[in-house]
């Protein structure tokens, strides 16, 4: 997710759902990080039931909360895309950025790789009652 991040970060275009994709995924890829730090913050085999009971319960919700600003990175991604798609069709003559393909495939990947290393917690978030 950060090449593509700086990827669109290095586009020069000013559009606003370009705009709003760089600030979901910005936010996903700091949220990923923090998931990942998290994970490396204690010891699990030595750490206490609650202890591992509390990480992972950060955990999920890091991974959830990623992934939905991933989702809607892509959602505005593709708004841009259709976008571009209606000029096109207007007759305008739209080139695609030189770093298109790599931010397509980055995309894919950080699909990909949610659906296989979060499967269960990408699909809801636990609610804390107390």
């Amino acid at each position: 997710m950060s090449c593509a991040l700086d990827n669109l970060l290095s586009l020069d275009i000013e559009d606003q759902s370009l705009d709003l994709a760089k600030n979901h995924l910005s936010e996903a890829v700091f949220l990923m990080d923090q998931y990942y730090r998290t994970w490396h913050s204690i010891i699990w085999v030595r750490s206490d039931n609650q202890t591992k009971r509390r990480t992972s319960e950060k955990l999920n919700n890091l991974a959830f909360d990623g992934y939905q600003h991933f989702c809607h990175a892509t959602e505005n991604l593709n708004k841009y895309i259709d976008s571009q798609i209606e000029k096109e069709m207007k007759g305008e003559t739209v080139a695609p950025p030189q770093s298109w393909n790599e931010i397509n495939v980055s995309f894919s990947v950080a699909h990909v790789c949610f659906q296989r290393e979060h499967k269960v917690e990408i699909l809801g978030k636990q609610l804390t009652l107390f």
